[in-house]
């Protein structure tokens, strides 16, 4: 479908619409000035009421612009035409979104839902402006009636892929890592202060995102399951979004098996059930994003790729991961504009589309970016290969040039997808990507390159080896490339599906030559896959205690978790030692509710509790306690385990 030219017309709709719209836009400035004021007491008009009036009047006024031929003809100029008013509209709201978002910083007003209304309907304007799609009901019902079977099909992979994801998602992993229980602890913080504003950051993490978790909270209670809800539903989205991708590079076939091995894929299902590791949403934004980037720029319609930019503006409150999307985008254009001149040049409209979508709706986060570069660098400054230090500090010990280091990050990157096992935030044994996917995702990738001169397979090889080549040269340490080459997953799992199908092709087995064939070793593979994946995370990994990173990470959360179930106010005191104490990781202070717990070093002779004071020791000094109830009989004894060891003792003082 190409573009449908904008109207032309002398309509006086046209004129009276922009008019209206004008008195709405100076209502909601007067209303933004308002609230972002403090109260005055006994006021009879408060300030700029004024502009409230004069955009009521401007909005009446607009109802009674006579058509006579001097407004028909100003109708017909270029601002009162239907697109340019969507544009513009839209451009005015984000101004207002930004001015709105900077006062309420300055008057600390905590509600920003007036604020993000404004922001989407920009986003809505600006799509709006370039949507030429009209939809028929009857139409619609014909083409879900046509294409059941493979809607039908995406169903129930995503149902799947929710099953294994949602399945005992508040006890499996069984404790909660230090990052999550810090996630959860500054979620709950959102409702004031800097983070009220849905455009700032935490350590690189979308204040938006971590207003999501904390509703999530709200209406599920401050526990596991509702902290990890939103990975979930991330891990969820990302089948029928990768189905869309992968489907316009490969069709219909690659895509429904690159969905099935992303489903069942272990890491995939892993970080879809913590919250501490926020690479999972890229795991559908990214691959949405870049489908209505493809898809738009080579059918020419401005509509895809204007929400193509808009969400890649939005991705930057959720998670860094849309700054590599975005540099990755900058970096695709460049090469089509250079190397694809004859396929780009016609679409250069959609590409500067996409550009405005993204300029339109980026507005009140780079307001924030601009005014604290810090935080916005966060991730880079304390873990960024050149800016933390390390580069300098790796060639000093190593003695190796800062091209061979260099190379070998690049190199262990890759490598953390098919080798190195996924450890970080993890704890598996077993690599992101299991042997056979490994294998597929290599004939797969060697498949991408020769067809590179394809705009889509530009594309996918664009989405891989940007998303390796940032994490490999920009981040340290080596050992979180394994959790960071989420970003890459999607790109290699459509890789292995164009290995498997390519394979099977070159055996004589393919899908159109030997359709039974082909699919009876499809479905071998797969089913082969799934009983791997799900023994590798549920039966060796989710029931062998090692998430959490250590033991003093796992006990700090069985010690919350028990804080939280003390009936009393009374104190609590923690037998502590120099590896395990109360106050080393916020998942302790989320599963209490912010119990106070005191940390007492000395022999448990010394202390001389009340009754009903209650007395936890950590693993090194449960033997100690045991022998001191013994000698204070009466109260009661309550022991936690982790898998078969006893991992807390505590003691209700009778």
């Amino acid at each position: 479908m190409t573009e449908q030219q904008p109207e032309s017309g002398g309509d006086i709709r046209n004129i009276r619409r922009f008019v209206a719209f004008l008195g709405i836009f100076f209502i909601l400035v007067s209303q933004f000035l308002i609230f972002s004021d403090n109260v005055i007491d006994d006021v009879l008009i408060p300030p700029y009421t004024w502009l409230a009036v004069f955009g009521v009047v401007i909005l009446v006024a607009s109802q009674v612009i006579p058509p006579t031929p001097f407004f028909q003809k100003l109708s017909s100029r270029f601002i009162f035409q239907e697109r340019v008013f969507w544009v513009l509209a839209a451009i005015l709201l984000s101004v207002l979104t930004t001015i709105a978002t900077a006062n309420f910083i300055l008057f600390t007003r905590v509600n920003y839902i007036p604020v993000v209304t404004v922001w989407l309907l920009s986003a809505g304007a600006y799509v709006y402006a370039f949507f030429n799609v009209s939809f028929n009901g009857k139409a619609l019902l014909e083409w879900m009636r046509t294409n059941r079977i493979e809607i039908l099909s995406v169903l129930l992979v995503t149902l799947a892929a929710a099953v294994v994801r949602f399945y005992q998602l508040g006890d499996l992993p069984r404790v909660l890592d230090g990052d999550e229980g810090r996630i959860g602890f500054i979620a709950q913080t959102t409702v004031s202060g800097l983070l009220a504003n849905p455009f700032t950051l935490w350590e690189n993490f979308g204040a938006l995102y971590l207003q999501l978790i904390f509703l999530s909270m709200k209406f599920f209670g401050v526990n596991a399951f509702a902290l990890r809800l939103l990975p979930a539903i991330g891990g969820t989205l990302a089948i029928p979004s990768l189905y869309l991708l992968a489907r316009w590079i490969g069709g219909q076939r690659i895509a429904l098996i690159t969905i099935i091995i992303l489903a069942f894929s272990h890491s995939h299902i892993h970080f879809s059930r913590i919250v501490s590791v926020a690479y999972i949403q890229g795991t559908w934004l990214a691959p949405l994003e870049l489908y209505l980037l493809i898809s738009g720029l080579e059918k020419r319609e401005s509509w895809r790729t204007a929400l193509s930019g808009i969400l890649v503006a939005i991705h930057f409150t959720v998670y860094l991961t849309a700054q590599v999307i975005l540099g990755l985008v900058l970096v695709y254009m460049l090469i089509a504009f250079l190397l694809y001149r004859t396929w780009f040049k016609p679409r250069l409209a959609q590409a500067a589309v996409f550009w405005g979508g993204f300029l339109c709706v980026i507005p009140p986060a780079a307001y924030y970016f601009f005014n604290d570069p810090n935080e916005f660098f966060n991730r880079l400054g304390e873990a960024g290969t050149f800016q933390s230090g390390w580069l300098e500090l790796t060639m000093q010990l190593t003695g190796q040039s800062a091209i061979e280091i260099l190379v070998g990050r690049f190199m262990h990157a890759f490598l953390s997808l098919i080798y190195f096992p996924a450890l970080d935030f993890y704890g598996s044994s077993s690599p992101m990507m299991s042997m056979i996917t490994s294998a597929l995702f290599l004939a797969g990738l060697g498949l991408a390159l020769w067809r590179v001169r394809n705009p889509a397979y530009l594309l996918l090889n664009g989405y891989f080896w940007g998303a390796t080549f940032s994490i490999g040269i920009f981040a340290t340490p080596p050992s979180a490339d394994t959790y960071r080459m989420l970003m890459a997953l999607p790109a290699a799992l459509i890789m292995a599906t164009l290995g498997l199908d390519q394979i099977l092709e070159l055996l004589g087995l393919g899908s159109q030559t030997a359709r039974t064939a082909y699919t009876f070793s499809v479905s071998a593979i797969l089913a082969s896959l799934l009983i791997f994946n799900l023994w590798t995370y549920y039966g060796d990994f989710a029931g062998q205690c090692r998430f959490g990173g250590n033991l003093p990470g796992r006990f700090a959360s069985y010690l919350g978790v028990y804080a939280g179930t003390i009936d009393n106010e009374l104190p609590v005191y923690l037998l502590s030692d120099d590896l395990f104490s109360y106050g080393t990781h916020e998942s302790t202070n989320f599963l209490s509710g912010n119990r106070k717990i005191t940390n007492f070093p000395d022999a448990v002779d010394v202390l001389n509790p009340v009754s009903g004071e209650t007395i936890i020791a950590s693993p090194p000094r449960i033997e100690e306690l045991e022998l001191w109830a013994r000698a204070h009989p009466g109260g009661q004894l309550q022991y936690r385990y982790d898998c078969s060891d006893t991992i807390l003792l505590a003691y209700r003082v009778p």
